[in-house]
Order: C-alpha cells, then sequence, then structure tokens
C-alpha cells in the first residue's frame, strides 16, 4: 500500500469579521496517499481553500491535525516541512514579483527552500523541459508570458525542492479550455515520472474527475462525500453531490 503523506483529522477553522462568525471548515477529516490524485470538489466558499492554506500552514486551525509524512504540522515543525509540501495558486501572475524576472523569482523561492544556487538552476533547467518550456522564458518578466506559461513557471518553482505533495488550488481556472487541459496532463505527467502526490481543487466537477483518482466533495465546511473518482460521478451518495452533477449537466 502506497505511504500516507497528508492526513488531517477533524479540521475546525472559524473567521470573525465585523462581528460576523464563519465556520469555515466544520471537523474536515481525510487522507492522502503518495503517488495519488485527490480531487477536492465544491462550490465557491465551501471550505476548500481554506483548507489548503491549513495544510500548507498560510493558517492556523482552530482545532484538529495535519500530519505530513507522518510528523504533525505545527508551528515548530513548519518550516523544515515546507520542502515536503508546495503549494500552486489560482492566478500564477499573482505569484510572481513583475519588477523582477520570472528567473529570479525561482531561484529565490529555491534559496528560501534552502537550496544553492546551483542545485535551484540545475532542478529548474530539468523542471522546465518536462513542461515544454525553453530556459529563455526564465530571463523574461511575468507581463511578457502568457498565463499558461506563468502556472508551469509556479509548477517549477513548486517542485524545486522535490515535495511529497503539491496542492493545486484553483490552478487551472482563470486559464482557457486547451491550456488548462495541458496543464492538467502536465499534473498527471508528473505525478507519474515523480511519485508526487496531488491535492487538486476545483469547484468544476467535471475538471476533477478528468484528473483524480479519488474525490472528496465538500459542502459548508464539511466532506460529504469520498470515493473513488469513477464511483462519486457514475454512482454519488450524497445528495449535494448529485444535485452537482446535475447542474453540471444540465
Amino acid at each position: 500500500m502506497a505511504e500516507k503523506v497528508l492526513e488531517v483529522k477533524n479540521l475546525v477553522k472559524t473567521f470573525y469579521k465585523d462581528g460576523v462568525k464563519t465556520e469555515a471548515l466544520k471537523g474536515v477529516s481525510l487522507e492522502l496517499y503518495g503517488g495519488e490524485i485527490l480531487g477536492i470538489a465544491g462550490e465557491s466558499g465551501c471550505g476548500k481553500s481554506t483548507l489548503s492554506r491549513l495544510c500548507v500552514r498560510l493558517l492556523k486551525p482552530d482545532s484538529g491535525e495535519i500530519r505530513i509524512c507522518g510528523e504533525l504540522l505545527d508551528s515548530k515543525t513548519a518550516k523544515a516541512l515546507r520542502p515536503k509540501i508546495q503549494m500552486v495558486f489560482q492566478n500564477p501572475a499573482d505569484t510572481f514579483n513583475p519588477a523582477y524576472s520570472v528567473g529570479s523569482g525561482i531561484m529565490g523561492a529555491g534559496r528560501d527552500l534552502g537550496l544553492t544556487k546551483e542545485e535551484s538552476r540545475s532542478k529548474a533547467a530539468e523542471l522546465i523541459k518536462v513542461t515544454g518550456l525553453s530556459e529563455d522564458v526564465l530571463k523574461r518578466r511575468p507581463k511578457e508570458l502568457s498565463g499558461g506559461q506563468l502556472q508551469r513557471l509556479a509548477i517549477v518553482r513548486a517542485l524545486l525542492c522535490s515535495p511529497k505533495i503539491l496542492i493545486a488550488d484553483e490552478a487551472v481556472s482563470s486559464l482557457d479550455v486547451s491550456v488548462a487541459a495541458n496543464i492538467i496532463n502536465l499534473l498527471s505527467d508528473l505525478r507519474r515520472s515523480l511519485g508526487i502526490a496531488v491535492m487538486f481543487i476545483s469547484h468544476d466537477l467535471g475538471v476533477i474527475a478528468s484528473i483524480s483518482d479519488r474525490i472528496a466533495v465538500m459542502r459548508a465546511g464539511e466532506i460529504v462525500e469520498t470515493g473513488e473518482a469513477e464511483s462519486v460521478m457514475t454512482s454519488p451518495k450524497a445528495e449535494y453531490t448529485k444535485k452537482l452533477l446535475e447542474a453540471r449537466l444540465g
């Protein structure tokens, strides 16, 4: 059986704004195994992005726990565990400094992760070939590149430290259909070639089904259904999942 690389237990997160309480996560639990792609589906506001940010310690949970490769993620271990779990965000243009070349941004990320300049350069060159880009793009600034190119480079940056887990949070929702399909294929190829586990988050069940081994469906801060992708898509158990499928087809 594949190694359990991510375990989330009873995760709770609440936000307060202007005196209004929002329960973003209400006791979420899930597991991710090495080499698999787990799709997290659900409408906007259901807690998908909050879950992803908790897993990379951009947010702190109110209660519950997250384990990465068996080790508890908390304030003491976050820095040491950071190379094992990386994230790709929805809008790649927002994740690169417009004042510098994308190569500078990638090298800076490598430095922050404890890699030498040579290690970062060598790994970036290797990964860029896999993405189908040329090394020339590293000299260009974000505004000179397309959204698809920037997202591929964001993936390169995330994989510099050879993480065990890659979280893709709505990573294709801002891209054209054909470009999004290319990014999905790239993630699938990387999963096979690198053995990396992927948590793929999207509001689009069709996109989720095209890439995922298993699917977890979220609604209002809770997971209402989890199962093999084909089973969830063809024989959903939760009424909410059925409604999502009906909306997609109708």
